[in-house]
């Protein structure tokens, strides 16, 4: 058996001595203990009540605050729907679906009498009157929208806060304020899309101050 020389075994006894060194710096990592926790300070028992409290109405308030932002605005009912309707009925004229087209001419002296003028074009005018409602002459016209004759009245003395609606024997209508005070009429079939022709009256139609 060979046998190992002074300078190996001294090798080997440094080799070894470093294991154990290695072992133990380990094996006392392991033996740190963890720094304690501090606990939380719990708040006294007798506030528990005002936070629930205080919890519950920040949650309520919330909820409410949704729910409006999510319900849809309700538009009024015009009183005036059935009376705007009866005037309607009483000029079958205006009903009729008709190729025919009012000179400008002719709707533009309508709408002079009624205090009124347009400064774009409305589309195609097939109807245009000047009538008694409610003790005023006003201008009545009507356009042709995608599902038949769509009624417009300017009731320069029928003040509006804001847009309306009514829902009268096979109409539906809106009534909407106009700039310079009054108001104006749109009147169509229920499956109408009055919006559209509704806010292109409104960016025509001025009155004559």
């Amino acid at each position: 058996m060979n046998r190992l020389s002074q300078e190996e075994r001294r090798q080997r006894e440094a080799i070894v001595g470093d294991d154990a060194q290695f072992e133990a710096l380990l094996e006392n990592a392991f033996r740190v203990p963890a720094p304690e926790k501090t606990p939380a300070k719990r708040p006294a028992r007798g506030h528990w009540p005002t936070m629930v409290a205080v919890a519950a109405t920040m949650v309520l308030a919330a909820g409410a605050w949704f729910g409006l932002r999510t319900v849809e605005p309700v538009q009024a009912v015009s009183p005036l729907g059935p009376e705007i309707i009866a005037h309607i009925n009483h000029e079958p004229a205006a009903l009729a679906v008709s190729a025919r087209t009012v000179p400008d001419a002719e709707f533009g002296d309508v709408l002079q009498r009624g205090g009124a003028s347009v400064r774009a074009p409305i589309g195609r005018v097939s109807y245009a009157k000047l009538c008694p409602f409610r003790g005023q002459m006003v201008a009545h016209f009507v356009v042709q929208g995608e599902q038949g004759p769509v009624t417009v009245m300017l009731l320069p003395d029928e003040e509006s806060s804001g847009p309306s609606t009514f829902d009268e024997n096979g109409f539906k209508g809106t009534i909407v304020p106009i700039e310079g005070g009054g108001s104006m009429a749109v009147v169509g079939q229920p499956d109408e899309d009055l919006e559209v022709i509704r806010d292109r009256l409104l960016r025509a139609v001025r009155w004559k101050l």
